[in-house]
């Protein structure tokens, strides 16, 4: 089971992930068309007893390149996060330039992630921030998973911090033509994956929502928040619905997508220093 769920979040690991406070600490305010997942962000931004009830996990940063995971009960499950450092310094820039748009490089990470498409990016007039968009194509081992999602990007001068959140991609997000483009693209996407079957099954995840947030580390340059929420819907079966709010499912793809996470932040700081 373990395996079976450890690609779920993991696509959203694209970066080290940072340390979390009692509230994230920050009076920005963040905005989706999802309502109640901006209302779930923004508690989690101001509310200081926001992670008061969560389950908590300590780690050894020197061994696991992470420090902390916590997993927050709401209805219907748990809002999971994964706080640490990485295995080196890395500059704040590159972090959160990998988070925004250096997603589609997690395929050659994780072998849970069949591929990772950017479609398109610009400004989103209604939300007031750049966003870029994606498509995803999961391997769940007994069945496959796709979405595309839209994140949004802003930088706070005052707190020194970025922001990058984001919510499932749905057509009303773009004009009729631009949505023509993206299914094209999803469509040639998929037929191209290499699938262990032919007739396996392909789930699309129903609700799916979160942030990262790029600060200052406490022992090295940069670190980063991550925090999630998704769901199925109810054609997607019990296994589905149930496996993907167990503790140790949760907590299995945090620290599973981490490791790539760190790897994928580490070869693109590499990439960047040579061209210096």
């Amino acid at each position: 089971m373990g395996r079976f769920w450890m690609s779920v979040l993991t696509a959203w690991l694209l970066a080290v992930a940072a340390p979390a406070a009692a509230s994230l600490g920050s009076e920005v305010d963040v905005d989706m068309r999802y309502s109640a997942g901006a209302t779930m962000m923004n508690r989690m931004l101001a509310e200081d007893d926001f992670w008061s009830d969560a389950h908590k996990w300590e780690f050894d940063d020197a061994k696991h390149w992470y420090d902390r995971i916590m997993l927050k009960p709401v209805d219907h499950g748990y809002v999971p996060m994964i706080s640490g450092e990485g295995s080196q310094d890395l500059p704040h820039d590159v972090v959160a330039d990998i988070v925004f748009s250096k997603m589609n490089r997690l395929p050659l990470y994780m072998s849970g992630a069949k591929a990772v498409h950017n479609l398109g990016g610009g400004y989103d007039e209604r939300i007031g921030a750049p966003y870029q968009d994606s498509f995803f194509f999961l391997d769940l081992t007994l069945f496959y998973v796709t979405y595309s999602q839209r994140m949004y990007r802003k930088h706070d001068e005052e707190t020194g911090q970025t922001f990058l959140w984001f919510e499932k991609l749905t057509p009303d997000f773009v004009d009729a033509e631009t949505w023509k483009k993206y299914q094209a693209a999803t469509q040639k996407v998929s037929e191209g994956v290499d699938k262990r079957w032919a007739f396996g099954s392909i789930l699309e995840i129903d609700q799916i929502y979160g942030m990262f947030i790029v600060g200052k580390g406490r022992k090295r340059e940069s670190r980063v928040t991550f925090v999630s929420k998704l769901a199925f819907g109810d054609d997607a079966g019990f296994i589905a619905k149930a496996g993907s709010q167990m503790k140790s499912v949760l907590k299995a793809g945090l620290k599973s997508g981490f490791v790539a996470s760190v790897n994928i932040a580490n070869f693109e700081h590499e990439k960047r220093s040579k061209k210096k």
